[in-house]
């Protein structure tokens, strides 16, 4: 029997369709399918268990002759191990498809949309931003078992020697916790980032406990937010969330992420969601009047409907930035940080004999012995409400070196 004439590329270019489908055949069960409207593809036929099939390699020119050849070899193999080539496709296909899925980026993605709903605003936020800023850039786009130890370390490695610690710390638990949510939904095997817990190239920093305003710098202070003009350095804004810090002793991220409708001007309240609270419970704080002057005063400038924020910025989160506050006082002269006043209120308002209790749920602090937590169910507000302008007025009085009586002086006055 006469050996089967092989293709060529020349012929293969030169079919012309017919009223019928027809074959050209190259041998070894490859063949050139070519339709009446033109159209031409490669088949593959093959035998699995006697019963004949077929597997298509491409369409042609697209795929050519050699190529189709190569095809054909690689389906032989399949067909060899009593595989259907179309069967190994599809898989190969799939696997392909989870390998896209098992990138560093989109677990990362997906971890985030699965834990943001527990998370607190500041959170979330600091999540995201050591994220982006530091394990993205280079392992985005990486398949998530592809990521070693060393690869991580040397990642890491530059943002710990630059002097933050602390984010490298930080990072470095980011990553360990998307590893392991990897591992949770069946898509990496490993956790380079736990299995670095304990490097000791990454020292733990020593403890800085936060620097509060000296009692003697707060007069300055109010001197500087009370500027106006050329004279002010700081945007109303800013200037507006720092008094908010000043006399409410609310936390950084409660007051950024602020919106018109949680202020009550009438009653002088404001009624913090329990997103932004650390004890995760809506919280509320009385305003003094020094407060709401304030607030009224940037109205005009960023309020546009209730839901509207009231330190609103043209960043990702549409909110003035984590940074903001404790670079604004830095810029004024004063080098502590703005969770510092909390320190303050706490120091200024037990000298002059105010109840512990008031000071403590002002700050949303939690009482630590479990069994007087459970009976302290008071929100001592009425308390709350007078402490909390005694120490507005104290803080304008150090600004004109008047001298306020202490709450205890008052106590006795009045009696």
């Amino acid at each position: 029997m006469a050996a089967e004439k092989l293709l060529t590329e020349v012929a293969c270019k030169n079919t012309k369709p017919k009223k019928e489908v027809y074959y050209l055949n190259d041998g070894a069960g490859l063949r050139l399918r070519i339709r009446p409207d033109g159209s031409r593809s490669w088949l593959y036929r093959f035998r699995i268990d006697g019963k004949e099939n077929t597997s298509s390699l491409g369409p042609y020119p697209e795929v050519s002759l050699q190529a189709a050849r190569e095809k054909r070899l690689a389906a032989k193999k399949h067909v060899e191990l009593g595989v259907n080539p179309s069967t190994a496709k599809r898989v190969a296909k799939a696997q392909q498809i989870i390998k896209g899925e098992t990138t560093f980026g989109l677990i990362a993605q997906d971890w985030l949309a699965h834990n943001k709903k527990d998370w607190s605003s500041h959170h979330l936020e600091r999540n995201e931003g050591l994220l982006r800023r530091f394990l993205l850039p280079k392992l985005e786009k990486l398949p998530i078992d592809s990521i070693t130890e060393p690869l991580l370390f040397n990642i890491l490695k530059p943002i710990y020697d630059s002097g933050i610690k602390e984010s490298a710390i930080r990072t470095r638990a980011i990553g360990a916790q998307i590893f392991s949510f990897a591992r949770a939904t069946h898509r990496g095997t490993s956790n380079p980032a736990k299995d670095m817990a304990d490097n000791p190239y990454f020292k733990k920093p020593q403890v800085k406990h936060f620097k509060a305003l000296p009692q003697s710098d707060v007069g300055e202070l109010i001197k500087e937010l009370n500027k106006t003009g050329d004279m002010q350095q700081l945007d109303a804004k800013t200037v507006c969330a720092l008094r908010m810090a000043l006399y409410t002793g609310l936390r950084d991220n409660s007051i950024r992420g602020a919106l018109w409708e949680e202020i009550d001007f009438e009653s002088s309240i404001w009624t913090v969601p329990a997103t932004r609270m650390k004890n995760r419970k809506v919280h509320q704080v009385p305003l003094p009047k020094q407060a709401l002057i304030a607030l009224n005063a940037l109205k005009p400038l960023t309020f546009r409907n209730n839901k509207s924020p009231i330190f609103p910025s043209s960043g990702k989160y549409g909110v003035m930035s984590e940074n903001t506050l404790r670079l604004a006082l830095h810029r004024l002269g004063f080098k502590v940080t703005n969770h510092g006043t909390r320190s303050l209120i706490t120091d200024v308002l037990n000298e002059n004999g105010f109840n512990p209790d008031a000071i403590e749920r002002q700050l949303d602090h939690q009482e630590q012995r479990q069994v007087r937590r459970a009976y302290l169910r008071s929100d001592f507000m009425g308390e709350r409400i007078k402490m909390m302008q005694w120490f507005a007025d104290w803080c304008d009085e150090q600004a004109t070196g008047a001298k306020k009586k202490s709450n205890v002086t008052e106590l006795k006055t009045a009696a």
